[in-house]
């Protein structure tokens, strides 16, 4: 079975022709330049849309999809996420890491279990992993720094870092 990955959310429209105003949720908005198509779930089904042009307005992307001719059928659109099957992501380079890879992975500082990524947040400066620590209340935030996580080790599932003093207080 296919797996498909979030790459961006249609969260508007732009203009009156049926360009798309996308919210990326990469690092690199420059890959939406690469893209040949896209695919869109709707009713628990994966269309394909050929993609025509790709623009830039600050940090959105503004994209023609050769399928939506007009600002109706773009609305209908809004709120629905490009996506592509995980076979047609761009490889990284080594120590870069798609979002959807590092969620799940449980958080070590040495031997100690501290908890499992949840979620990321985009801050501009850095990423912040947000990891859930079971029955403490509060999340750690962890800043996704070179002096913080120490490795990523994708087929063990595990991320080891080291905590500046304070930031579990």
């Amino acid at each position: 079975m296919t797996s498909y990955i979030k790459i961006g959310q249609i969260i508007n429209t732009h203009g009156h022709r049926g360009e798309l105003k996308i919210y990326p949720l990469t690092d690199d908005i420059n890959r939406f330049k690469e893209l040949e198509h896209v695919y869109i779930k709707q009713n628990d089904d994966y269309s394909k849309y050929i993609v025509n042009s790709v623009r830039f307005n600050q940090a959105f992307v503004l994209m023609y999809l050769a399928e939506i001719g007009n600002m109706n059928e773009a609305e209908k659109m809004k709120t629905l996420y490009l996506e592509l099957p995980e076979t047609e992501l761009k490889q990284l380079p080594e120590g870069h890491y798609y979002i959807y890879q590092l969620i799940g992975l449980n958080v070590y500082e040495g031997d100690r279990l501290l908890g499992q990524v949840s979620e990321i947040i985009k801050t501009g400066s850095n990423d912040v992993y947000i990891v859930e620590r079971g029955d403490k209340v509060k999340p750690l935030l962890i800043p996704a720094l070179k002096d913080v996580v120490k490795s990523i080790n994708l087929k063990m599932g595990i991320i080891k870092v080291e905590l500046p003093l304070g930031l579990e207080e």
